[in-house]
């Protein structure tokens, strides 16, 4: 399995508190088995997207006559588009990948690609290589809103000499788990959000549940991504999640526009302490959006 990711990098696991009757920091074994936790869930959630891309790549069906083939570096030289990669997500993926070999033209090969499409992946377009050797590629991908993981399916076709080279690549995107540690204290009884012209106070119990509600479940960024991020200035609305007597038990720096993600990601501390950033899951509203539907607010309007 290839990964796309550099090897994780420590979390920070600390939990502290403030105010009266601020509980101790955990012990060190107490974190290390926090942390030992987190890394089982992330092994086991990676070991079943890698089962899922090789069952999806199990699925495909190659055209009569064609026989799975190894394809390693050097081989098929004229055929360099075979060995470069399906995309990079910047996010935990699994990969699985195959290779067929078939005496048959690049035109009836893709003629039958495109007539058995695998089940559960819509079509992104194809693309074709003008150049000697021609090639077709095919992005395929979930359907939009699915509640599936996101899966990624690319099927290239390369034209050799009396033969017809086919690799297909699957994705599987899976989520890194967040520690139960990195959530906001139990104790929160009201929000305060401050932005760009704005001082909002949030008491009412039902509306400060469902705001922790959707904070914590909030994905983390994935530990050791190392991504060349563009420099963008952008807006954000902190929010201080206050307990009794309007102490500050934890904050959040919420960025506007662009939404939430690996390079955008929301900073989230307890008692002062940093904890792995979160970002938002991609699917619906952002975080941001909500915070405006549900309180009547307009937080992004100066990218607008």
């Amino acid at each position: 399995m290839k990964r796309l990711l550099l090897p994780a990098g420590a979390l920070v696991l600390v939990l502290t508190a403030c105010g009266a009757g601020a509980k101790p920091a955990p012990r060190v074994a107490e974190v290390g088995a926090r942390l030992s936790s987190v890394r089982v869930v992330a092994a086991r959630r990676e070991r079943a997207a890698l089962r899922e891309a090789r069952t999806v790549l199990s699925e495909f069906v190659p055209p009569p006559g064609a026989s799975a083939v190894q394809v390693p570096p050097g081989r098929y030289r004229s055929a360099h588009v075979l060995h470069e990669s399906a995309g990079k997500q910047l996010a935990e993926v699994a990969e699985a990948h195959g290779f067929w070999s078939v005496r048959k033209p690049l035109k009836p090969v893709a003629a039958f690609v495109r007539a058995h499409p695998l089940r559960g992946f819509g079509g992104r377009g194809a693309e074709y290589g003008t150049n000697v050797p021609h090639f077709l590629r095919w992005g395929r991908s979930s359907p939009a809103g699915s509640p599936a993981p996101k899966r990624f399916l690319v099927v290239t076709a390369v034209a050799l000499p009396r033969r017809t080279i086919i690799r297909v690549d699957v994705q599987i995107v899976w989520v890194y788990p967040r520690s139960p540690a990195e959530k906001v204290p139990s104790g929160t009884r009201g929000i305060v959000l401050r932005g760009y012209k704005l001082h909002k106070r949030v008491t009412d119990p039902a509306e400060v549940a469902r705001i922790v509600r959707w904070f914590d479940a909030l994905p983390v960024s994935p530990p050791g991504i190392v991504v060349a991020c563009p420099l963008a200035p952008a807006a954000h609305t902190t929010l201080s999640f206050r307990g009794a007597g309007a102490a500050q038990l934890a904050q959040a720096v919420v960025p506007l526009y662009p939404p939430a993600n690996v390079c955008s990601p929301i900073g989230f501390a307890i008692g002062g302490k940093r904890h792995q950033p979160l970002v938002d899951s991609g699917r619906g509203p952002t975080f941001a959006r909500r915070l405006e539907r549900l309180l009547g607010l307009r937080l992004i309007h100066i990218h607008r």
